[in-house]
């Protein structure tokens, strides 16, 4: 179910499983309760009102989550070690003082030391706002208020303006739906090696994903995505921690199912480079030695994402467009060897505007760990031929694939459906002849512009003819007028 929310922080839709009554209205609390508390980063607004919905649900559902020994009178610190964080604790020593002074129901903790402080008074403070705003959200054993919560979050997540620094972009909620429908997580272990806020683990644990591995450099990204998959699956085991998906060391096990965003625009430095051999192993799982050269971080990631699944394994990853084409060598190289040993299933090319605040066009690439026989099908999701169907939702610079259009593209994906001037599948042979473009327009049909332009001068021509034509007839129809009105005179 969708429904348009406007809010400080987006006016989109928001997707979600079940419980479509209470999405709004809580997205609402959520902004009216974090409105003081926005600064110059709306995301750390979240975090405070994220952590306390954490704080409430745990509190009113320790017997359904097995968490018998469950103190309420926990301090800050005992919190960001049972989410495996710090990050929360400074976090709530910095904006929670603001926030009791603008908001009654909230204990007055200023000149109190937060990070030992009794939470007990704040955490029953928040859930009583909710019961008083008439959302009883916090109780009940089968986790669909839980997994509202968590896509709720995901949302705004995805919407909010922070992370645009050195090309980190959030991953919005419609690209991680898509995704995880395209791969069909169900039952699978999913990985994401750079996993941000957790859009795509979340999206992955509401279909049912048997488990999920997430690791990010950010301890800020790391405390989002543990509370946002606690939410999207309260019972669910989640393996998420703060690590650098550049080092050997935070290499994990092969999952069934791999999701990246890489960051874009980004190039290793030396001083990213420091475990050489790690690096090159990992290109080389796909390219030969020889090609590797210091990559830029969205080749290195491809390169990982492959590396990094199971024999059955599917990946999906959220690309910019230039990777589609760009004559880089080693590049090139990349895009190459996974069109020619059968890896490299499905192109979508999407509109600009997907990922908010970036202004770039990107795509999605569909790679599987199995050679297939068949050729690349490649679909131009930005189509003229797609405009007027309701796929895409345009506005403000940035748009969002709806749920039609979601059920379009896995419907097209899984036919592996040829459409006139929308998809087509790329022999690999031609593919590699044309230096490994993947771009549509360099396969399938496109709207003939000059040919439109002709039609256009000739149907402007056509037009004068009509009006000259009528011109003369009205000429005529005058001067019969005339001949008329004289024969009537002279008799």
């Amino acid at each position: 179910m969708r429904k348009k929310i406007g809010s400080k922080f987006a006016s989109i839709s928001v997707s979600v499983p079940d419980g479509e009554d209470l999405a709004p209205k809580l997205k609402k609390l959520l902004r009216s309760y974090a409105g003081e508390m926005r600064r110059d980063d709306p995301g750390e607004a979240i975090d405070l009102s994220a952590f306390m919905l954490y704080c409430s649900y745990v509190s009113r559902n320790v017997d359904e989550l097995g968490l018998e020994d469950f103190d309420l009178s926990f301090s800050v610190d005992e919190a960001g070690d049972r989410l495996g964080n710090a990050y929360v604790a400074t976090t709530f020593v910095d904006y929670y003082a603001g926030l009791c002074t603008q908001n009654d129901c909230l204990p007055d903790l200023r000149g109190a030391d937060l990070r030992t402080h009794d939470l007990s008074g704040a955490i029953s403070s928040w859930a009583a706002m909710l019961d008083d705003s008439g959302l009883s959200l916090m109780e009940g054993s089968d986790y669909e208020t839980a997994s509202t919560i968590g896509f709720v979050l995901a949302e705004m997540y995805a919407s909010a303006s922070w992370g645009r620094h050195g090309g980190e972009f959030a991953t919005p909620l419609s690209i991680a739906n898509l995704a995880t429908r395209l791969a069909d997580v169900e039952g699978k272990t999913v990985l994401d090696f750079a996993c941000g806020s957790g859009v795509y683990l979340a999206s992955a644990l509401s279909k049912g994903a048997a488990s999920i591995c997430g690791r990010d450099i950010s301890p800020q990204a790391v405390m989002r995505a543990k509370i946002g998959c606690f939410f999207a699956d309260p019972t669910a085991k989640h393996d998420i921690a703060a690590a650098d998906a550049l080092a050997a060391a935070s290499a994990t096990a092969p999952a069934q199912r791999v999701f990246v965003a890489p960051p874009l625009g980004m190039r290793l430095r030396e001083f990213d480079i420091q475990e050489k051999g790690y690096y090159a192993d990992v290109m080389a799982s796909v390219v030969d030695d020889a090609a590797v050269r210091t990559p830029s971080m969205e080749d290195f990631c491809v390169a990982k994402a492959f590396r990094s699944l199971a024999d059955d394994g599917v990946a999906v990853l959220h690309v910019s467009a230039s990777f589609l084409f760009h004559q880089q060598k080693v590049r090139q190289a990349l895009r190459g060897a996974l069109v020619e040993g059968g890896y490299l299933r499905t192109v979508i090319e999407l509109p600009g505007g997907i990922i908010p605040g970036a202004g770039v066009k990107s795509a999605l690439l569909v790679i599987g760990k199995q050679p297939a026989s068949e050729g690349v099908l490649i679909v131009d999701f930005d189509s003229r031929e797609l405009a007027n169907k309701g796929y895409v939702v345009k506005g403000r610079g940035r748009c969002e694939i709806t749920s039609e259009g979601i059920d379009w593209l896995v419907k097209t994906v899984d036919g592996r459906d040829e459409i006139p001037l929308v998809s087509t599948i790329a022999d690999r042979e031609r593919i590699l002849a044309s230096g490994s473009n993947l771009c549509y327009s360099a396969y399938g049909d496109v709207f003939d512009y000059g040919a439109i332009l002709d039609e256009a001068r000739s149907a402007k021509d056509i037009m004068g003819d009509i009006r000259k034509a009528r011109a003369s007839i009205d000429l005529l129809s005058e001067q019969i007028t005339d001949i008329l009105n004289s024969i009537e005179k002279e008799g």
